[in-house]
């Protein structure tokens, strides 16, 4: 972690945001936003990823671990400080190319609507078997997501493929309906008179010589 983060707990009403700065890595950025938070007295939650490139997340969004809507729910009583009420701090983690694919982790909303979070049975639980799991799950559902767009994408692909192609036939079937409607258009020409075949006919019936 770096050193010159103040880790102190602050006063009610006056947390503050880690610093904007460069990461090698989401695993290092992730793990010291999470501590500077926590001393603040705030947790930070990944809300998706997104971005990806050969099959990883490029891009996660984060906000307070108090946003979002509350739910009220009777099954058992919530810890009040873990209670979603719609807090708008929010930051992004974006691994830039041209920073040799290092991380930038920036704020883009520095605002709560809450006090900060001083009891010290609260401090890591990000790292929760039950947090763990809710992250690992998350993560699941944004590579389904993920995988999901993409099939549709593909099938996107091949239904336009397939229309391209009936198109083609479409346009072969025109031409071939053109050219027996020339057919057709011709024969009356080639039709041979009756008189002619009469003619003909009275000719074969004279006498041989």
């Amino acid at each position: 972690m770096d050193l010159s983060m103040d880790l102190s707990l602050p006063p009610r009403n006056s947390m503050k945001s880690p610093p904007e700065k460069i990461y090698d890595s989401w695993e290092i950025l992730i793990d010291e936003v999470h501590k500077y938070a926590t001393h603040q007295g705030f947790g930070i939650v990944k809300l998706r990823s997104s971005n990806y490139r050969d099959s990883k997340a490029t891009r996660f969004d984060l906000v307070c671990d108090r946003g979002g809507v509350k739910y009220n729910s009777t099954a058992k009583k919530r810890n009040p400080t873990t209670r979603k009420i719609d807090c708008p701090w929010k930051a992004k983690a974006v691994c830039e190319v041209q920073l040799g694919n290092r991380w930038r982790f920036s704020v883009q909303k520095d605002e709560h609507n809450h006090e900060a979070r001083v009891d010290d049975g609260q401090k890591g639980q990000e790292n929760t078997p039950t947090a763990q799991s809710m992250r690992t799950i998350t993560n699941k559902m944004d590579r389904m997501s993920h995988d999901i767009a993409k099939g549709f994408e593909r099938i996107e692909t091949h239904i336009e493929s397939m229309e391209k192609r009936l198109e083609m036939v479409e346009n072969r079937l025109a031409g071939v309906e053109a050219h027996l409607a020339s057919l057709e258009s011709q024969r009356p020409g080639m039709d041979v008179p009756m008189d002619n075949m009469e003619m003909g006919t009275s000719m074969l019936d004279g006498p041989v010589m």
